[in-house]
């Protein structure tokens, strides 16, 4: 493995709710994990009114309550930018009430965040197998969805692409290690569909580096 001082980049990547959905560990379900990956981007501020999700409004002044929002009124940009809350603000998940009531069904009817359903539904279309291939039970999840984010899968084509020397640590607090093996061992045999017979040999992860 390169070090360091060979001017290696090393990427250290969790698993749970980062390189895929779902946190088993937590006991949290694909669909929960998804709806709270969106209440992460998600931003409100106090309000000087309570409502019926108290006294809070989203980021850009908007009422959080759905009904109180007047017919055609799109819902506030997400953040997905954010490194840190635009002043006065903080993540919808990151508000306790909202947050316990409302994160894993974020996008549901009777949620504030109800108001971005299509936003939910355009990442759920996104992470959809392809309907034409065969399903891969080490890409593909009983539900239908990609088992890792393929953005995970398009930033280690990019790095094999390049010719600076890297390594890539994947940990997790659950009992995964082995699912991601497998999703690894088929994209570098090149049975990913995004990447059908595109060969990454260096990237099967052995048993004795698990």
């Amino acid at each position: 493995m390169p070090s360091a001082a060979d001017g290696a980049l090393d990427l250290h990547f969790d698993v749970n709710e980062t390189i895929m959905l779902g946190d088993p560990a937590g006991g949290d379900t694909y669909e929960e994990s998804l709806n709270k990956t969106l209440a992460k981007v998600a931003f409100v501020r106090p309000s000087d009114t309570a409502g019926r999700f108290g006294k809070w409004e989203w980021h850009d002044g908007s009422p959080l309550d759905p009904a109180a929002r007047t017919a055609g009124m799109p819902p506030p940009p997400l953040l997905p930018d954010a490194w840190d809350p635009p002043a006065g603000c903080a993540a919808f998940y990151k508000v306790p009430s909202l947050k316990s009531a409302h994160a894993k069904s974020f996008a549901y009817a009777g949620s504030p965040g109800s108001i971005y359903a299509a936003e939910h539904e355009a990442l759920r279309e996104a992470l959809r197998w392809p309907a034409d291939v065969p399903r891969d039970p080490r890409l593909c999840t009983e539900d239908g969805y990609y088992t890792i984010l393929p953005a995970f899968f398009h930033t280690l084509s990019s790095l094999h692409a390049g010719e600076r020397p890297y390594s890539v640590v994947i940990r997790t607090f659950g009992e995964d290690l082995g699912r991601v093996a497998e999703a690894l061992e088929a994209f570098a045999g090149g049975d990913h569909p995004l990447w059908r017979g595109q060969r990454f040999p260096a990237l099967v992860l052995p048993a004795s580096r698990i």
